[in-house]
């Protein structure tokens, strides 16, 4: 079984292996970066073993996606 997926193919072989993740969750998991892929013309293609390594937590972490903290309060706008 081959390990690089396209997004569709790895949300079938994560189902078959028991793991269920809906196509809409890992395409937000690519979008925020917490999935890396490689993007081969329009398709993003990812390696399998690093989204299992995501979902089973293997790194320690909770898996939450990094945000980027605003300056608080309101930005002045010199025209």
């Amino acid at each position: 079984m081959p390990n690089v997926l396209t997004i569709r193919e790895a949300v079938q072989r994560a189902r078959d292996d028991g793991l269920q993740i809906t196509e809409y969750t890992l395409r937000q998991w690519v979008r925020t970066g917490a999935v890396p892929i490689r993007k081969v013309g329009q398709k993003s293609l990812i390696f399998y073993p690093n989204l299992v390594k995501y979902l089973q937590c293997e790194d320690g972490a909770d898996n939450t996606p990094a945000t980027v903290a605003a300056a608080p309060g309101i930005r002045r706008a010199d025209l």
